[in-house]
């Protein structure tokens, strides 16, 4: 995850920002109406955090490759007190390395299936099985891989277990299938589950942060690495295996999550191995993907169509800036080594390095400055255009992040907020782009529903993106949500089922924290009136009353409450109703919405002004002249009809 030249000056970049938040995370200040709540501490390097699907059950995992869980037991979460799976054994604990990410099986709650992507012990990737296996034995520092793995969890137990011996590996069952490690970081990465119940799986380009490594820098393990078979000497081109179809670095990968093959809608599918790195690529480019996450709602349901749906991937940077990309189709070539942030990497691009694997050609060629949003490519090509970021901020002291537009044709990466810019909000700086998740509902405030929040691993802020439709760049707008120092290094969000709050890991303090929101509520809620027409002299007044009569609360700002109606309907005149619906808003643009009706009825009967005449006997030759008889009625005209019936008599 880490991205600095020197390592010195990362140790030093560390020790500060330790210092920095825990002396200002209690005072780190939060937009009116929001707060941070602690859920639970004491875990060991703390690395992310995921929900059942209703919220119930909550898996945080740690850095030396132990899972937990916890259950929802009406008021809080109980921390189950061992490890629900523990391959600490086997997990390659140094550096940024780890047990970097965990997910759960989309039906989850019914086949217990859970997805992890880690870095694997060499001690264990050498020799385990074999009687010279020693686990209290950590190789580190040398070559090893990647591996993704499936476990099934006892869910009918209480407490909770894993079945060990429902172990599948998934990517990297040998030597030579994983993802190589030949440096200290540059691992990835993130394992989730794309909207088409496929697996995606974003792995970093392994090598080294200290030089421009193009291949043989003897800072890495390369040579280690292609003499045990875990990497073959066509990918010794350093940070540029990021740009080969060859190679499972620097890359989303798409895999099957019964088998780990490629699905057939990948791009670059081989359906005579399916398990090769061109099967199994979705996209590419990338240095090293720490997180990403996947836009609920968007995508297909269906794997064929190849539209796993809209992904969100934060890719550290190197020498000057963060990327935030967003991969909305397959083969998409986010650009790294050969740009950085919106530009060329010079350093990368003049090197003249080439691709082994498909003739020598250029890897500069091979992925060009783009001169239209329009991104597709040809596969059979092999030619990419530089997706770029949608957003990158600048290493330093000094806040700029540039977003992609054109002028013409020309490529240009105008300032947030400058008046070539597409984007308003602000400029931001940072060192360590973490993704961050998409909010869906209310429960932030209804201002906060379809943005996306995003953060930054050293400075610790969160920002507040808001998304626009993609058909040009994806940004509008950029605002701020917690200041620099806010966090204490989160590596990790997501947004609970359960409550709808944003739930983070603080990696440095061993510590989980939730964001909550206390929006508008009211007081005196919106409910019906029914009245009585007879009862009432002037309905205007009596309707206007009912609607000035409720009221609310807000913690931002002003409460103001609004209704849809514009008066009386011609209906209500005498009987009929009005349904109105009430919002309740903040200054905060967060609202509430109340539906109430106000009836009028008429259930009196009217009355007869005069005398109702009796029964009479008359002859028949002098019948009198009927009365003329006249009725009120509070609600309206009363109309007077009467029937007459005669019959012969004697």
């Amino acid at each position: 995850m880490f991205c600095y030249v020197n390592i010195l000056k990362l140790r030093r970049l560390i020790f500060l920002v330790i210092f920095f938040c825990f002396t200002c995370i209690v005072n780190a200040q939060l937009p009116t109406g929001y707060s941070a709540v602690e859920v639970q501490s004491g875990y060991n390097t703390i690395m992310g955090v995921v929900f059942n699907q209703d919220g119930t059950k909550m898996f945080v995992w740690e850095k030396r490759g132990h899972v937990y869980v916890s259950n929802w037991d009406g008021t809080t979460y109980v921390k189950q007190a061992t490890p629900v799976l523990d391959i600490s054994d086997e997990v390659g604990d140094w550096r940024d390395f780890g047990f970097a990410s965990f997910c759960l099986d989309p039906n989850f709650d019914t086949n217990g299936l859970v997805y992890m992507f880690y870095m694997v012990d060499r001690e264990h990737l050498m020799n385990f099985g074999t009687p010279s296996y020693d686990p209290d034995d950590n190789d580190y520092y040398e070559a090893s891989i990647s591996r993704v793995t499936r476990y099934q969890l006892n869910i009918s137990n209480s407490p909770l277990t894993t079945n060990y011996s429902s172990r599948t590996v998934l990517l990297g069952e040998s030597i030579s299938t994983g993802v190589p490690l030949t440096h200290e970081s540059h691992a990835g990465g993130t394992i989730i589950f794309a909207n088409d119940g496929t697996l995606l799986v974003s792995t970093g380009d392994n090598a080294s942060y200290n030089s421009i490594d193009d291949g043989n820098a003897s800072e890495t393990y390369y040579q280690q690495a292609i003499d045990d078979g875990i990497m073959r000497p066509e990918e010794n081109v350093g940070a540029f295996r990021s740009q080969m179809l060859t190679s499972l670095c620097g890359k989303i990968l798409r895999l099957d999550p019964v088998t780990g093959d490629g699905l057939a809608s990948n791009p670059f599918y081989e359906a005579a191995n399916p398990r090769s790195p061109k099967s199994r690529m979705w996209s590419m480019g990338l240095r090293n993907p720490f997180r990403m996450s996947i836009q609920a709602g968007s995508g297909s349901t269906n794997p064929n169509d190849g539209n796993p749906g809209i992904i969100h991937i934060a890719d550290v940077g190197w020498v000057t800036w963060e990327d935030l990309h967003i991969f909305d189709k397959g083969g998409l070539n986010g650009g790294w080594p050969l740009y950085e942030g919106q530009t060329v990497n010079s350093n990368y691009y003049n090197t003249g390095a080439t691709n082994p694997d498909e003739g020598n050609v250029l890897f500069a060629d091979n992925c060009t400055q783009p001169t239209s949003f329009n991104d597709s490519f040809d596969p059979a090509l092999r030619r990419f255009v530089h997706d770029r970021p949608e957003v990158a901020w600048r290493h330093g002291n000094s806040n700029e992040a540039r977003v992609p537009w054109f002028d013409g044709v020309t490529p240009t990466d105008p300032r947030i907020g400058t008046a070539q810019s597409p984007t308003t909000g602000i400029e931001f700086r940072g060192n360590a782009a973490i993704c961050g998740v998409y909010i869906q509902g209310d429960a932030l405030g209804s201002s906060m529903n379809g943005k996306y929040f995003f953060t930054d691993y050293v400075r610790d802020w969160i920002n507040v993106a808001t998304f626009t439709d993609g058909t040009m760049n994806w940004i509008s707008d950029v605002s701020s949500f917690a200041p620099i120092n806010f966090g204490s290094g989160i590596v990790h969000m997501m947004q609970n089922p359960l409550d709808g709050f944003v739930y983070y890991v603080n990696i440095f303090q061993g510590r989980l924290d939730k964001i909550i929101f206390e929006g508008p509520t009211w007081t005196n809620e919106p409910i019906g009136m029914i009245l009585e027409c007879d009862d009432v002299t002037d309905f205007d007044v009596a309707f206007a009353s009912w609607l000035d009569s409720f009221s609310g609360t807000v913690s931002c700002g002003v409460a103001t409450i609004t209704n849809n109606s514009s008066g009386l309907s011609a209906m209500c005149g005498n009987t009929g109703l009005e349904t109105v619906t009430f919002t309740l808003s903040d200054d905060c643009g967060n609202q509430i919405t109340k539906e109430a009706t106000f009836t009028i009825e008429d259930t009196i009967n009217p009355t007869f002004n005069e005398a109702l005449p009796g029964n009479t006997t008359v002859d028949c030759d002098s019948i009198p002249v009927e009365e003329t008889l006249t009725a009120s009625d509070t609600c309206g005209t009363a109309i007077v009809t009467f029937e007459e019936t005669t019959s012969s008599g004697s």
